[in-house]
């Protein structure tokens, strides 16, 4: 029975993997349809915030206050790296965006070693070298000059967004219960997307809300609610290192997308610069062997 309920886990984190792939092909479709980014947050986040509601409305309230304010903390973090994500992509491709977003994995350790004052291990600065040389053939574009946009830089920025959500998650959220703080930040963040969209007094049009407002739904339902309701029960059955594995794939099932719909030209470069930096996040997963051995024992 534990086996089988292992097997369904690792599936639903799978599921997730597949859907946050597709999330970069549907903010593709709302880019495209010029819907305003401050419209794409702000709906997006409130219906991922009432999907989790739905999904565990008798487990969020009460909330305890300390629970409360590391879920605002943490939407408010998110806010930003979705809003730079948004922005970045529409200024590069979506498979550099996928792949890039994805580095997040590597900056991690580096922002624990700030907070913790513990050194990374020296094989993490060695993978870092390896994301970069990743990086560079996933944007060569052939001769002797490299095409880093300013989308890129603005996506990495985003990457560093998602790494310090993760890491203020794991500095402070061992005593808080997954589901309020999912859902108090989802709702920190939506509530901060209507507050920009309020004071930039950012104008949607009709027809942007008709091509847009399907992708951004689907953002909202597909890849922030339901995508949080399986990490969350998913990650109770399997180990944090084995599902930092399935998750990391994302990057690679955005750009699988990408050119099965034909939104973009395949590359030889492309390829092997994201097996590189997919590499790398996976090999920054691994456990080191003192950790190896103390789980053997």
């Amino acid at each position: 029975m534990k086996e089988k309920t292992q097997r369904l886990a690792t599936l639903a984190l799978i599921a997730v993997t597949v859907i946050w792939g597709s999330g970069f092909i549907a903010t593709q479709f709302a880019i495209d349809s010029q819907m305003p980014t401050p419209w794409i947050m702000m709906i997006r986040f409130l219906v991922g915030a009432l999907c989790i509601f739905l999904f565990f409305r008798k487990r969020i309230a009460p909330t305890p206050k300390r629970t409360v304010l590391h879920g605002m903390v943490a939407g408010f973090i998110l806010y930003i790296a979705f809003y730079t994500q948004t922005v970045g992509q529409g200024r590069t491709t979506i498979s550099n965006a996928a792949f890039l977003t994805a580095t997040n994995i590597i900056m991690i350790p580096f922002l624990l070693w700030i907070f913790t004052k513990k050194r990374p291990p020296l094989r993490i600065f060695a993978l870092c070298l390896l994301t970069m040389l990743g990086v560079i053939l996933l944007t060569y574009q052939g001769g002797f000059s490299l095409s880093f946009t300013k989308g890129d830089w603005i996506v990495l920025l985003c990457a560093l967004f998602f790494a310090m959500h993760i890491t203020w998650l794991d500095y402070c959220g061992e005593n808080d219960e997954p589901v309020q703080i999912a859902f108090w930040q989802l709702l920190t963040a939506g509530i901060l997307g209507a507050v920009v969209v309020f004071i930039t007094k950012t104008p949607v049009q009709t027809e942007q809300m008709q091509k847009g407002l399907l992708p951004v739904l689907y953002l909202g339902v597909f890849s922030t609610g339901v995508c949080y309701f399986l990490q969350t029960w998913g990650q109770k059955y399997v180990r944090a290192s084995q599902a930092g594995i399935i998750l990391s794939a994302e990057g690679f099932f955005g750009a699988l997308f990408s050119l099965i719909l034909g939104l973009e030209s395949f590359r030889f470069t492309m390829l092997l610069g994201g097996l590189l930096i997919t590499l790398s996040i996976i090999l920054a997963q691994r456990p080191e062997k003192s950790e190896q051995a103390n789980q053997a024992a």
